[in-house]
């Protein structure tokens, strides 16, 4: 249950009043979920990410995301034990969970006159427990000058990272598969 976080949210936008490639720190909250038939756990992490972009062409966005494992919490601190321990995340030997924009994919061309708002797809490299596997997630963003929001929704396989758990828990009290929902803010630099 813990890559939920995973999350993955991306860019940048034209119209932020620069032509040639510039940076963009971006900081916000993961929220995910692992629905399974005898429980629903909710949790939140914090990420932070570093891209580069030229405005003009969203297409040129780069950069990684990352989320500290130890800022996963579900609201249980004895399960957010668990969630740290080394059958789930294994935070002393994977302490990051990150995602590493390898190409974007241009959906909705940006509209809107004081807020743009644009979509596209962000494929890249999602780390996690140790193990990497390439990933794509539809992205939103919206700016205004060179305040920018990002945002995405996607799912994460629990097997895929080689995340266990604890014998007949995953499956039956955390889901088999994560639904993040990540939203990141910041500023052009």
């Amino acid at each position: 249950m813990i890559f939920r976080i995973c999350a993955l949210a991306l860019l940048l936008s034209p119209g932020l009043a620069m032509a040639a490639p510039g940076g963009l720190d971006v900081s916000g909250t993961i929220n995910w979920i692992s629905d399974a038939p005898v429980e629903k756990i909710i949790g939140t992490a914090d990420g932070k990410a570093s891209l580069t972009v030229d405005f003009a062409d969203l297409s040129t966005l780069k950069g990684t995301f990352t989320v500290a494992v130890k800022s996963m919490k579900t609201g249980n601190e004895k399960r957010d034990s668990h969630l740290m321990g080394t059958t789930w995340l294994d935070a002393e030997a994977h302490p990051e969970i990150t995602f590493v924009i390898k190409s974007i994919k241009v959906g909705e061309a940006p509209t809107g006159d004081a807020v743009k708002t644009a979509t596209v797809e962000a494929t890249g490299d999602f780390t996690c427990h140790g193990k990497t596997k390439a990933i794509t997630a539809p992205v939103t963003l919206k700016w205004k000058g060179k305040k920018v929001k990002i945002s995405t929704v996607f799912e994460v396989s629990l097997d895929d990272y080689g995340i266990e758990g604890k014998s007949g828990i995953v499956g039956n009290k955390v889901g088999k598969t994560i639904a993040v929902n990540a939203t990141f803010k910041g500023k052009a630099n």
